[in-house]
């Protein structure tokens, strides 16, 4: 898991994406959260199946969190 600071150039804010990685080698990754107006993205894992980004908790491998469909 890690998190990525997006600039959008200068007409809009910056952007923070978290993305999955997975242990298996052919396996992709995967973009399980975006949120917008935000530098800093900040992962806690509470379990094996559940993190907190930003204090948004997404169960993986299949959740998300993503602003703009809220």
């Amino acid at each position: 898991m890690k998190t990525y600071l997006n600039n959008g150039g200068a007409t809009v804010n910056y952007a923070v994406l978290g993305v999955l990685f997975s242990n298996e080698k052919n396996d992709d990754s995967k973009h399980i959260y975006w949120q917008y107006e935000e530098t800093a993205g900040e992962i806690n894992w509470i379990d094996e199946d559940t993190v907190t980004i930003n204090g948004q908790k997404i169960n993986v491998p299949d959740g998300k969190y993503d602003y703009r469909h809220p």
